[in-house]
C-alpha cells in the first residue's frame, strides 16, 4: 500500500494476503520483530470502549482487514472502476501459508492459545503441510489467562528463550492483541501474529464456514447460526456501529454537526491535552457544590503534566462558541471551550442545560477533537447525563460519583431515567470512582454487575497542605471558623453554638464565617454579629491566612461540611467540633479524622437545635482548655490529615487516567 487507509480512526496498512506473506516473511527471516493484527467489526466495537486496546492497535506494526465490512469501509472514496484498495485477510488465511515460508526460510515457529488439545492436532497438520517446519513448542494458558499479567511475561520469556522467530497467538480478542504488545515490548525480536479461532479451525476443534459462504459474505450468518447465544449480542453491537460509520455519522457530517474519527486532530492547532473535562458549569463561576468544588481542586492542583481542555458553558455571554480560550485558576492555566450559553436560572444538572451542552458538544465535535491534539487523553465526567458526549468524542471516560450532592444529574430524574442513566454511565466508563466510601457500596449494591473498575475515593480532598501553625492563646479568646450557607451550614446550629460559647466563655469567643453568603439574614445572628469576621471569595492561600489564628473549626453542615474547608482546618492543625454525618451519606474521613483522640470531636445531632448547641459548646470549651494547656498538638494533626489529601486522593484519580491513556502499559514495558 502506497499508504495506510483508516477505519474509525484506526489505521490498516496491509491490502491483500499475498502482501501480507510477503511483508511477515521478510520481517521473520531477518529477526525483525513485529505484531500483525486482523481488524474486524467486532475489534472496533472494543477499540471504542478499551484504552488497553487501543493503544496495543495504535503500536501495532501491521494491521489487515478481517471481514468485508472493514475492507468496504477501508475503501470508501475509491473509485468503482479501479481494484479495491484493500482485500480481506484474516487470521484463519495467514497460519498456513506463514507456516510454508517459515519452513523454506527456516525460521522457527511457536503455537500459543487455544487448548492444549487443539494445539496438538493443528501442529501436526502443520507439519504435515510443511514437513520442515520447525515448531520450537507450543502452549495453552489456563482459563481467565490475564494478558498483562506476570504469568504472561514468563509465558512470553519462555517463547523467546526457545529460538522461535514468528508466534502464533491464539487467545481471542482483546487478549491476544494485548499479550502481543507487551511481549513484544519485551522482546523486540519476536514476530507475533493474532489469528483468533485459526488455530481451532486447523485442528477441526471449530468448523470455519465453506469456501462459498464467505464468498458470498455469510460466514457471520454461519458462526450465528452455530453459536446463537454466544453471538447474538456482539453482532447486535457489530451491526449498530456499521450503521453509525455508513449512515448516521456520514449524514451529521454533511449537516455540520459531526466530525469523524477518521478526520483527525488538527497538526497545526493548540497543544494536545491529556484531561478533557466535560460539566455543564462554566469554570470561571463562583458555582458551590461537591461537583463544583471537585472540578476547581482538578483545575488547581493537577500534576505539572496534565494538561487540560474544559468543554463547558458560558454564563457570561463574552465567549464564542465552539471557540477556544484560554484561562488560568489560581495561577494554573488551561484551556476553555464553550459549547453552550447557560442562564441564571439555569439549574447545574438540570435536563434543559445537560441537553444544550449534549448537542452543542455535537455541533463543536471537530474544535474539540482539534483542541485535543494528537496525544492520548481522556473525559473526566462527573453528571451522569453526560456519559454519551465521551463516546461521541471517542474518549475514554472516567467517571466520578459524587452521592447525595443537590446539583448532580441523577438526583433530578425520574426514577427509571435516572436508573438507565446511571447503568449506562457506568457500563461506558473505563474507570469509575466514588467521592464518598458510601456511596460506593450503594451503586455496588444497586449496580452489582456495573462495577468492576470502581475506586472509593474520599470526598473530603483538598489539593493544597498549609504547614501547621502553633496555637496563639495569650489574648484569651477563642477563635472558630466556620463555613457559610452556601457550603451547606446549618445557620440556626452556628448561632446557637457561639451563643452558648459567648456566656460560658464571658464572652471571650469570635467566630470567622468562610465562603461568600448573607449572613445577616441567619435567624438570630444580629447577637453575634459583633463577634464575626466574614471572608468572601478567599483562595486556597488565603483560606489558610483565615485558619492560622484560629483555634477550632465548627461543622455542622446537614449532611457533611465543606470538605474542602474541614481538610484544610486539619491539614493547618486546627481540630473541629462537629456533628456526626447521618446515614449513608456520612463520609468516613470525618468520623476518621474528627475524633477525641486526634482531631478535635464528634456529637449527635438530636431533635432539639438549642440541646445540640449546647453539647457542642460543652465540648468547644473543654478543647479550648485543652489547646491553653498544650495538650492538642497542630503538626500531629497536619500529619494525620496529609495523608487524606492530594497525593492520596487525587493522585488516584490521576493515575486512572494515566491507565486510560495508555501509560500504564509502556511503563510497566520498560
Amino acid at each position: 500500500m502506497s499508504a495506510p487507509l483508516s477505519v474509525d480512526g484506526q489505521f490498516i496498512n496491509v491490502a491483500s494476503l499475498a502482501g501480507a506473506v510477503a511483508t511477515v516473511r521478510a520481517r521473520a527471516a531477518t529477526g525483525h520483530g513485529f505484531t500483525f493484527f486482523t481488524l474486524n467489526l467486532d475489534h472496533l466495537v472494543k477499540l471504542r470502549d478499551h484504552a488497553g486496546f487501543r493503544d496495543a492497535y495504535r503500536a501495532a506494526t501491521f494491521v489487515s482487514a478481517d471481514g468485508w465490512p472493514v475492507a468496504l469501509l477501508a475503501g470508501r472514496g475509491a473509485s468503482r472502476r479501479d481494484p479495491p484498495p484493500v482485500r480481506v485477510t484474516t487470521g484463519a488465511d495467514l497460519v498456513v501459508p506463514l507456516c510454508a515460508t517459515a519452513a523454506a526460510d527456516g525460521v522457527p515457529v511457536y503455537l500459543f492459545g487455544a487448548t492444549a488439545e487443539s494445539l496438538v492436532e493443528a501442529a501436526a497438520v502443520l507439519r504435515m503441510a510443511s514437513p520442515n517446519l520447525d515448531i520450537r513448542g507450543w502452549h495453552a494458558p489456563p482459563f481467565g489467562f490475564d494478558p498483562l499479567s506476570p504469568a504472561a511475561d514468563a509465558d512470553a520469556d519462555r517463547i523467546a528463550a526457545s529460538g522461535a522467530r514468528l508466534v502464533f497467538v491464539a487467545l481471542g480478542a482483546p487478549k491476544q492483541e494485548l499479550f502481543a504488545a507487551r511481549a513484544a515490548m519485551r522482546h523486540p525480536g519476536l514476530g507475533l501474529v493474532c489469528v483468533g479461532a485459526a488455530l481451532d479451525f486447523l485442528s477441526g476443534a471449530q468448523v470455519r464456514a465453506p469456501r462459498l459462504v464467505r464468498t458470498a459474505r455469510l460466514e457471520w450468518l454461519w458462526r450465528l447460526a452455530h453459536a446463537p447465544k454466544a453471538l447474538t449480542g456482539r453482532y447486535a453491537r457489530c451491526a449498530a456501529l456499521l450503521f453509525s460509520l455508513t449512515t448516521l455519522e456520514p449524514a451529521l457530517r454533511r449537516l455540520g454537526l459531526g466530525h469523524g474519527p477518521d478526520d483527525g486532530p488538527d497538526p497545526t492547532g493548540p497543544p494536545c491535552h491529556s484531561l478533557c473535562i466535560i460539566d455543564t458549569m462554566d469554570p470561571r463561576s463562583a458555582e458551590t457544590g461537591r461537583v463544583a468544588g471537585w472540578i476547581h481542586r482538578i483545575l488547581c492542583h493537577r500534576p505539572a503534566d496534565v494538561s487540560v481542555l474544559f468543554v463547558g458553558t458560558d454564563a457570561v455571554g463574552d465567549c464564542a462558541l465552539g471557540v477556544v480560550r484560554p484561562l488560568e485558576r489560581d495561577g494554573r492555566p488551561f484551556d476553555f471551550l464553550p459549547v453552550a450559553r447557560s442562564r441564571g436560572d439555569d439549574a447545574p444538572a438540570g435536563p434543559g442545560l445537560t441537553l444544550r451542552v449534549g448537542l452543542g458538544t455535537l455541533r463543536h465535535r471537530r474544535a474539540i477533537r482539534r483542541a485535543l491534539g494528537p496525544g492520548p487523553a481522556t473525559a473526566d465526567l462527573h453528571r451522569f447525563g453526560l456519559a454519551p458526549l465521551a463516546r461521541l468524542l471517542g474518549l475514554p471516560a472516567i467517571q466520578t460519583i459524587h452521592g447525595g450532592d443537590r446539583g448532580e444529574a441523577s438526583d433530578r430524574s425520574s426514577g427509571f431515567v435516572r436508573t438507565l442513566g446511571e447503568r449506562l454511565a457506568l457500563r461506558w466508563a473505563t474507570a469509575i470512582v466514588c467521592a464518598d466510601p458510601a456511596v460506593a457500596r450503594r451503586m455496588a449494591e444497586r449496580f452489582p454487575g456495573d462495577l468492576p473498575k470502581v475506586e472509593p475515593l474520599d470526598g473530603a480532598v483538598e489539593p493544597y497542605l498549609p504547614r501547621a501553625h502553633p496555637f496563639a492563646c495569650d489574648d484569651g479568646v477563642f477563635r472558630l471558623f466556620a463555613a457559610t450557607p452556601d457550603a451547606g451550614v446549618d445557620p440556626t446550629l452556628v448561632v446557637a453554638t457561639v451563643l452558648a460559647l459567648r456566656a460560658r466563655l464571658e464572652g471571650r469567643v469570635a467566630l470567622h464565617l468562610v465562603g461568600a453568603g448573607d449572613s445577616d439574614s441567619w435567624p438570630g445572628f444580629a447577637a453575634i454579629r459583633d463577634i464575626t469576621w466574614r471572608h468572601d471569595g478567599a483562595d486556597a492561600d488565603g483560606i489558610a491566612r483565615i485558619l492560622a489564628p484560629c483555634h477550632a473549626g465548627l461543622a455542622v453542615a446537614f449532611s457533611q461540611d465543606r470538605p474542602g474547608l474541614l481538610l484544610a482546618g486539619l491539614t493547618g492543625g486546627r481540630p473541629f467540633g462537629a456533628l456526626r454525618p447521618a446515614g449513608s451519606e456520612a463520609l468516613e474521613t470525618v468520623e476518621a479524622l474528627v475524633d477525641a483522640g486526634t482531631g478535635g470531636f464528634l456529637v449527635e445531632r438530636g431533635a432539639d437545635t438549642g440541646a445540640a448547641a449546647d453539647r457542642l459548646a460543652e465540648r468547644f470549651v473543654r478543647l479550648w482548655d485543652a489547646i491553653r494547656q498544650g495538650r492538642v498538638d497542630p503538626e500531629a494533626l497536619h500529619a494525620r490529615a496529609a495523608s487524606h489529601v492530594v497525593a492520596g486522593r487525587l493522585g488516584r484519580l490521576f493515575a486512572r487516567h494515566r491507565a486510560a491513556q495508555g501509560t500504564a502499559l509502556a511503563a510497566t514495558a520498560a
